[in-house]
């Protein structure tokens, strides 16, 4: 044997232990597997907080059964959750339950996702507006809810997949048809982004007939598409060099929407988000609103605007002070211009009807110039003159804490709000305190507090510890 050949085995004895070594270090990303009908997560044990946190976030693990975890508390594994230890080691331990007859395999084994993805994100927070930037016509087409995907070429793959946020990223439900040119498959799609990818014969890619992606690295982007839910349209004006539309979904920025020229009009697809929307257009620099439009308001400078709503629509409802001459409800939702929405007398009272996307908000009347929270809604936020009345639009949830009948007092607060001391007020009804909040899908931390004391949910066994060596109460949004 040579020098050189005993060198390398000498290499080779070093190099063996150390890779063994980094095999037995599992990633979050592939516990999850299946066996015999069972859902199995193996653990690694020495993982740190960030990788405990993305185990949570992408199997949906409770926050309890993964302390417990990681705590070496097996025992309460085995007798307090849906879960059984079945095999357990110096570092790693695996985890099993039944699956139900109504779980999807696919959508909770995700290590079939494409990098970064998580059960969460079938969810997307709209954006204010969207549009398309497509490098080929072809490649996004939508009408009548119904969405049409073309990946051109690729002609000789063997089978091509089309996989988003709109199907949970399932590597299998949605296969595209070869047309001898490409690909294609049509889908109901509701109005609004979202994020897709194309697996060709296996290999995750992004559509390269769009050039909208969106990621934190090349490798985990996603395309972007929008599915249009309204048009601008101007009338004539065929004379103009260049014709752009601005709102206060784009923050008025006066370059960016350029409408296009088609046939006697110009014109601008969009997606915008459930609520209301101030714009006007901007023709060769010269701003005008909507002629096409009645509705109109003021923006407390002297000028009007042009409004379109999307969505359901709610009415903003004062009663009583029918001797006042004038009349403006303003919130959060309008940057709390005092001068734009003005209220319509009624024979007792005031209204106004407008559009909000679900959401929380904070809002008050302006009587006579007098700023008066609203005397019919018993939910505020806030103390003394920063005091609001406090909207839910489209609740998706219901905080609840029975009895403490004798409290003055009673506050929900968590994450979702910033711990927000001073909101938000709970109300007295059939023996219970109550709130209706609208919250976006996720998870969240939060505790009431009781004329001062702060207090878990006692009708909630979801719980945390916290930095103050307590616990939190524990929500999940789906």
């Amino acid at each position: 044997m040579t020098s050189k050949t005993i060198h390398i085995c000498l290499a080779l004895l070093l190099i063996l232990p150390l890779a063994a070594a980094a095999q037995l270090r599992l990633a979050p990303e592939k516990a999850g597997s299946f066996s015999e009908g069972k859902f199995v997560i193996t653990v690694d044990l020495r993982w740190d907080q960030n990788q405990q946190n993305t185990l949570m976030e992408l199997f949906d693990l409770d926050t309890i059964l993964v302390n417990a975890i990681f705590r070496r508390e097996f025992d309460f594994v085995n007798d307090h959750t849906e879960w059984q230890i079945v095999d357990q080691q110096q570092n790693r331990i695996s985890i099993t339950k039944e699956l139900d007859s109504t779980e999807d395999p696919v959508k909770i084994l995700l290590t079939d996702l494409p990098p970064g993805q998580s059960t969460f994100s079938a969810w997307i927070d709209q954006p204010s507006y969207g549009t398309n930037d497509l490098s080929d016509s072809q490649a996004f087409t939508y009408q009548n809810g119904i969405g049409c995907f073309f990946l051109s070429g690729y002609e000789d793959a063997r089978e091509v997949i089309l996989s988003g946020s709109f199907n949970n990223w399932s590597t299998m439900l949605l296969p595209m048809k070869n047309t001898g040119n490409g690909w294609q498959i049509c889908i109901e799609l509701d109005p609004g982004k979202h994020l897709y990818k194309y697996i060709v014969d296996g290999r995750w890619m992004t559509d390269p007939g769009n050039r909208l992606t969106e990621g934190f690295r090349r490798w985990e982007r996603n395309s972007v598409i929008y599915a249009y839910n309204h048009t601008f349209r101007l009338q004539g004006h065929e004379n103009a060099r260049r014709v752009v539309v601005a709102g206060s979904f784009n923050f008025w920025r006066r370059r960016e929407l350029r409408m296009q020229r088609a046939n006697d009009a110009w014109e601008l697809p969009v997606f915008l988000r459930e609520g209301t929307h101030a714009y006007k257009f901007i023709v060769d620099r010269r701003w005008i609103n909507d002629p096409e439009n009645p509705v109109t308001r003021p923006d407390g400078r002297g000028n009007l605007n042009s409004f379109v709503s999307i969505g359901d629509t709610l009415y903003f409802t004062l009663e009583g002070f029918t001797d006042a001459s004038r009349v403006y409800v303003a919130g959060n939702f309008n940057a709390w211009n005092p001068a734009e929405l003005s209220m319509e007398k009624t024979a007792s009272g005031w209204k106004l009807p407008y559009v909000l996307a679900p959401g929380m908000y904070e809002y008050k009347f302006i009587v006579d110039g007098n700023w008066i929270t609203d005397p019919n809604n018993p939910h505020s936020i806030g103390r003394g003159n920063y005091k609001n009345s406090l909207l839910a639009v489209q609740p998706n949830h219901k905080f609840a804490l029975p009895g403490n009948e004798d409290a003055l007092e009673v506050i929900v607060t968590g994450s979702f709000n910033g711990w927000n001391t001073s909101g938000y007020r709970m109300t007295f009804k059939d023996n219970q305190w109550i709130l209706p909040v609208w919250l976006k899908p996720g998870r969240y931390s939060y505790k009431f507090i009781v004329d001062g004391e702060w207090i878990i949910d006692p009708e909630n066994n979801q719980r945390e510890r916290n930095e103050f060596n307590g616990e939190n109460s524990v929500l999940w949004i789906e």
